[in-house]
Protein backbone atom coordinates (compact mmCIF):
# COMPACT_ATOMS: atom_id res chain seq x y z
CA UNK A 1 0.00 0.00 0.00
CA UNK A 2 1.18 3.50 -0.75
CA UNK A 3 2.27 5.31 2.47
CA UNK A 4 1.27 8.72 1.01
CA UNK A 5 -2.48 7.95 1.20
CA UNK A 6 -4.34 9.80 3.93
CA UNK A 7 -5.28 7.32 6.71
CA UNK A 8 -8.50 9.25 7.45
CA UNK A 9 -9.71 8.82 3.88
CA UNK A 10 -11.48 5.54 4.59
CA UNK A 11 -13.52 6.94 7.46
CA UNK A 12 -14.35 10.09 5.43
CA UNK A 13 -15.62 8.03 2.46
CA UNK A 14 -17.58 5.76 4.82
CA UNK A 15 -19.29 8.73 6.45
CA UNK A 16 -20.20 10.25 3.07
CA UNK A 17 -21.63 6.96 1.78
CA UNK A 18 -23.75 6.53 4.91
CA UNK A 19 -25.31 9.94 4.32
CA UNK A 20 -26.63 8.92 0.90
CA UNK A 21 -30.29 7.85 0.70
CA UNK A 22 -30.94 4.17 -0.02
CA UNK A 23 -31.45 3.30 -3.67
CA UNK A 24 -34.81 1.68 -4.44
CA UNK A 25 -35.06 -1.12 -6.95
CA UNK A 26 -37.36 -0.56 -9.95
CA UNK A 27 -40.88 -1.81 -9.46
CA UNK A 28 -40.54 -4.19 -12.42
CA UNK A 29 -37.47 -5.96 -11.00
CA UNK A 30 -39.21 -8.32 -8.58
CA UNK A 31 -41.81 -9.58 -11.12
CA UNK A 32 -39.09 -10.15 -13.72
CA UNK A 33 -36.98 -12.13 -11.27
CA UNK A 34 -39.98 -14.21 -10.23
CA UNK A 35 -40.81 -14.92 -13.90
CA UNK A 36 -37.25 -16.06 -14.53
CA UNK A 37 -37.33 -18.35 -11.50
CA UNK A 38 -40.69 -19.81 -12.57
CA UNK A 39 -39.36 -20.38 -16.10
CA UNK A 40 -36.31 -22.14 -14.65
CA UNK A 41 -38.57 -24.43 -12.64
CA UNK A 42 -40.48 -25.38 -15.81
CA UNK A 43 -37.33 -26.60 -17.60
CA UNK A 44 -36.89 -30.34 -18.10
CA UNK A 45 -34.51 -31.94 -15.61
CA UNK A 46 -31.69 -32.45 -18.17
CA UNK A 47 -31.59 -28.70 -18.89
CA UNK A 48 -31.24 -27.73 -15.26
CA UNK A 49 -28.12 -27.59 -13.14
CA UNK A 50 -26.64 -30.99 -12.26
CA UNK A 51 -27.57 -30.51 -8.61
CA UNK A 52 -31.26 -30.33 -9.54
CA UNK A 53 -31.24 -33.64 -11.45
CA UNK A 54 -33.11 -36.63 -10.00
CA UNK A 55 -30.96 -38.98 -7.90
CA UNK A 56 -31.33 -41.83 -10.42
CA UNK A 57 -30.06 -39.61 -13.25
CA UNK A 58 -27.12 -38.48 -11.14
CA UNK A 59 -26.17 -42.07 -10.35
CA UNK A 60 -26.50 -43.14 -13.99
CA UNK A 61 -24.33 -40.22 -15.04
CA UNK A 62 -21.69 -41.17 -12.49
CA UNK A 63 -21.72 -44.85 -13.52
CA UNK A 64 -21.38 -43.96 -17.20
CA UNK A 65 -18.62 -41.47 -16.40
CA UNK A 66 -16.67 -44.03 -14.39
CA UNK A 67 -17.13 -46.60 -17.15
CA UNK A 68 -15.84 -44.17 -19.78
CA UNK A 69 -12.87 -43.31 -17.59
CA UNK A 70 -12.19 -47.03 -17.19
CA UNK A 71 -12.32 -47.59 -20.94
CA UNK A 72 -10.07 -44.59 -21.56
CA UNK A 73 -7.63 -45.84 -18.94
CA UNK A 74 -7.46 -49.35 -20.47
CA UNK A 75 -9.52 -50.86 -17.69
CA UNK A 76 -7.00 -51.07 -14.92
CA UNK A 77 -8.42 -52.27 -11.61
CA UNK A 78 -11.98 -51.13 -12.34
CA UNK A 79 -12.91 -53.54 -15.16
CA UNK A 80 -13.03 -57.34 -15.17
CA UNK A 81 -11.35 -59.79 -17.54
CA UNK A 82 -14.36 -59.88 -19.89
CA UNK A 83 -13.89 -56.25 -20.81
CA UNK A 84 -10.17 -56.82 -21.36
CA UNK A 85 -10.96 -59.79 -23.66
CA UNK A 86 -13.44 -57.68 -25.59
CA UNK A 87 -10.81 -54.96 -25.96
CA UNK A 88 -8.36 -57.50 -27.39
CA UNK A 89 -11.00 -58.71 -29.87
CA UNK A 90 -11.66 -55.17 -31.05
CA UNK A 91 -7.93 -54.54 -31.37
CA UNK A 92 -7.45 -57.68 -33.48
CA UNK A 93 -10.36 -56.69 -35.74
CA UNK A 94 -8.89 -53.24 -36.24
CA UNK A 95 -5.47 -54.60 -37.20
CA UNK A 96 -6.43 -54.16 -40.87
CA UNK A 97 -6.69 -50.46 -40.13
CA UNK A 98 -3.07 -50.59 -39.04
CA UNK A 99 -1.98 -51.94 -42.40
CA UNK A 100 -4.08 -49.29 -44.14
CA UNK A 101 -2.43 -46.63 -41.98
CA UNK A 102 1.02 -47.98 -42.91
CA UNK A 103 0.12 -47.83 -46.61
CA UNK A 104 -1.19 -44.27 -46.24
CA UNK A 105 1.96 -43.26 -44.36
CA UNK A 106 4.16 -44.72 -47.13
CA UNK A 107 2.18 -42.92 -49.84
CA UNK A 108 2.21 -39.61 -47.99
CA UNK A 109 5.96 -39.77 -47.36
CA UNK A 110 6.49 -40.59 -51.06
CA UNK A 111 4.37 -37.61 -52.06
CA UNK A 112 6.31 -35.40 -49.67
CA UNK A 113 9.62 -36.57 -51.12
CA UNK A 114 8.39 -35.94 -54.67
CA UNK A 115 7.21 -32.47 -53.64
CA UNK A 116 10.54 -31.67 -52.01
CA UNK A 117 12.76 -32.94 -54.85
CA UNK A 118 10.74 -32.17 -57.99
CA UNK A 119 7.69 -29.98 -57.58
CA UNK A 120 9.05 -27.43 -55.11
CA UNK A 121 11.97 -26.24 -57.32
CA UNK A 122 9.68 -26.28 -60.36
CA UNK A 123 7.14 -24.16 -58.47
CA UNK A 124 9.89 -21.71 -57.53
CA UNK A 125 10.94 -21.35 -61.19
CA UNK A 126 7.30 -20.95 -62.25
CA UNK A 127 6.77 -18.19 -59.67
CA UNK A 128 9.90 -16.35 -60.82
CA UNK A 129 8.79 -16.69 -64.45
CA UNK A 130 5.31 -15.38 -63.60
CA UNK A 131 6.83 -12.45 -61.73
CA UNK A 132 9.05 -11.55 -64.71
CA UNK A 133 6.05 -11.75 -67.04
CA UNK A 134 4.02 -9.54 -64.67
CA UNK A 135 6.75 -6.89 -64.58
CA UNK A 136 7.09 -7.05 -68.38
CA UNK A 137 3.34 -6.58 -68.84
CA UNK A 138 3.32 -3.73 -66.35
CA UNK A 139 6.22 -2.00 -68.12
CA UNK A 140 4.81 -2.48 -71.62
CA UNK A 141 1.37 -1.33 -70.48
CA UNK A 142 2.84 1.80 -68.92
CA UNK A 143 4.86 2.50 -72.06
CA UNK A 144 1.79 2.15 -74.30
CA UNK A 145 -0.35 4.35 -72.07
CA UNK A 146 2.30 7.06 -71.98
CA UNK A 147 2.80 6.95 -75.72
CA UNK A 148 -0.95 7.28 -76.27
CA UNK A 149 -1.15 10.17 -73.79
CA UNK A 150 1.62 12.07 -75.63
CA UNK A 151 -0.27 12.03 -78.93
CA UNK A 152 -3.30 13.78 -77.52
Amino acid sequence: MDPDIDPKLESLIDAELKQLPPVKAPASLAPRVMLLLAAREQLPWWQRAWWDWPVAAKMAFLVIGVALAGVAGSGGMMLDQGVADYSQQVTSRLSTMSSLWDSFHTLSSTAGLLWQKAAQPLLLYAMVFAGVLYIACLGLGTAFVRSLMKRE
